[in-house]
């Protein structure tokens, strides 16, 4: 993830505030993919219980795609932009990009993704 005083900081903020993972979780998510276990103020009992539920977020996020995806929620092309826009966050929230982008584009990016993932709901 980006540093914390990092320009990409707030497109990582941004979608942080809008996902319905806490920064917690989502440091959870990362130690666990980056296999560095617990961190030492958590009982390793509470920890797997949060790495459980985690995972069980994880899973009722993705069927939860499939399922607006499968009736019609989503525009037909949602997945594929959604995907597109995944990779470009990817290389902005990357360490060797982070701090490229001037703040007019940083305001730029937060507002297209916000525009991409409104138009991607029929609804």
């Amino acid at each position: 993830m980006a540093g914390s005083g990092s320009k990409s900081n707030a497109v990582l903020n941004q979608l942080v505030a809008n996902s319905l993972f806490t920064p917690r979780q989502l440091a959870i998510i990362s130690n666990q993919l980056n296999r560095r276990g617990r961190a030492q103020n958590i009982s390793s009992g509470a920890y797997y219980r949060q790495v459980k539920q985690c995972r069980d977020k994880v899973a009722g996020v993705l069927y939860s795609v499939l399922l607006l995806q499968s009736t019609g929620v989503l525009q037909p092309e949602a997945l594929g932009t959604l995907a597109r826009l995944a990779e470009q966050l990817g290389v902005i929230l990357s360490a060797d990009s982070s701090d490229i982008i001037d703040e007019t584009r940083l305001a730029d990016v937060i507002s297209v993704m916000d525009t991409l993932v409104k138009r991607m709901s029929k609804l």
